[in-house]
């Protein structure tokens, strides 16, 4: 019988009661299924019924199992059960490069972290100046795009690495990352599908290989449809965007008429988005703009800012489940792992005729 959220004589709700037990059915079924790969659980629909609950119960006990590290789940493809790791040992490198307020990164240490702790995984941040660190077995997680010369010396003292950022020119170091070159083919292949054929593209310093990869993938979007994109590099943060807004504005309004801008991130973005509301454009009327990393002031402005999200929980997961192979397998092959963004669309995109129409 369905729970219908009445009281027990205890004065506990009986919803309450009602997930609790879902949830210690479902963790029996994580007990009897879970193995070294995920495992795809049965569909909302079909769990609910055979279990004769409520979807709503059976979303919140699957929720908090989530927050336990027990499920995750993926966009489009379903829940899982999170595999079994072997592994009760991490040591992590962190990149020079790396800014403590970058929100990639912030969302990475938070769920990285989080996963440790529900795994009983002991972690050690290392550095190149422990000269008498020795890795041996111990596999290396290294975050960030570190100096060749950092990269070389590592791979001299650990027999396992795996990256979260894209190494072109190490391809014997396994990586698991977010496909840029993908990310950016999106934001081109959407903006031409809102029939926008004057494009602006605000991106990082090429030096930086998800900057690199985002454009090439947005300019390669458009080679074959005659779509022509203004490309304006600088660092990606909000004072660059801002500086920025001054020559979109100028393409804006000039004989190139641009109607639309992918900005390599969020941050800059906004800085964009700023400008040129001081300058007197209207957002989406005469320009749409699209960003990546859904940082939380994207629903904060006004329009809501269009953008890609990561499901860090996902590649979380993907890595320690590339770390158990490399660890456990005979082969220790090597591998790039690439994971997809989810495209969120919010009030900043609109269609060029429809802008154009109003």
């Amino acid at each position: 019988m369905k729970d219908h959220g009445t009281n027990n004589d205890a004065g506990m709700p009986t919803r309450q009661l009602v997930r609790d037990e879902i949830t210690l059915k479902l963790r029996r079924i994580i007990e009897e299924q879970r193995g070294n790969r995920p495992v795809k659980i049965a569909a909302e629909r079909v769990l609910a019924e055979s279990l004769d609950v409520s979807r709503l119960s059976l979303r919140a006990a699957i929720k908090g199992l989530v927050h336990e590290g027990l499920l995750i789940q993926k966009q489009g493809s379903g829940t899982f059960i999170v595999p079994k790791t072997r592994i009760d040992a991490i040591h992590l490198f962190v990149a020079p490069d790396i800014k403590p307020k970058d929100p990639f990164y912030q969302e990475f240490f938070a769920t990285f972290s989080h996963f440790l702790a529900t795994q009983s995984i002991r972690l050690e941040v290392v550095t190149t100046d422990q000269t008498e660190l020795n890795g041996a077995e111990t596999p290396l997680i290294l975050v960030g795009l570190a100096p060749q010369a950092i990269v070389i010396d590592l791979k001299k003292r650990y027999h396992h690495i795996v990256s979260v950022q894209s190494y072109p020119d190490s391809l014997d170091i396994t990586q698991v990352f977010f496909d840029d070159y993908r990310i950016g083919q999106h934001a081109g292949q959407i903006l031409q599908a809102h029939k926008h054929e004057r494009l602006v593209h605000l991106c990082g310093p090429n030096a930086y290989p998800s900057a690199a990869e985002r454009r090439r993938g947005f300019i390669d979007s458009l080679k074959h449809e005659g779509v022509a994109a203004e490309v304006i590099e600088g660092k990606m943060n909000w004072s660059t965007g801002y500086e920025m807004g001054d020559e979109v504005f100028s393409l804006i309004r000039g004989s190139y008429g641009a109607t639309a801008v992918f900005a390599a991130n969020d941050w800059m973005a906004l800085g964009l988005l700023r400008r040129l509301t001081e300058k007197g454009v209207a957002i989406p009327d005469e320009l749409s703009v699209i960003g990546c990393d859904d940082i939380h002031l994207a629903t904060e402005i006004e329009p809501h800012l269009s953008t890609f999200r990561w499901d860090m929980d996902f590649l979380v997961s993907e890595l320690f489940q590339v770390l158990n192979s490399l660890v456990y397998s005979d082969t220790h092959p090597h591998k790039r792992v690439l994971l997809p963004a989810e495209f969120i669309k919010r009030d900043s995109l609109v269609a060029h005729t429809e802008a154009t129409d109003e």
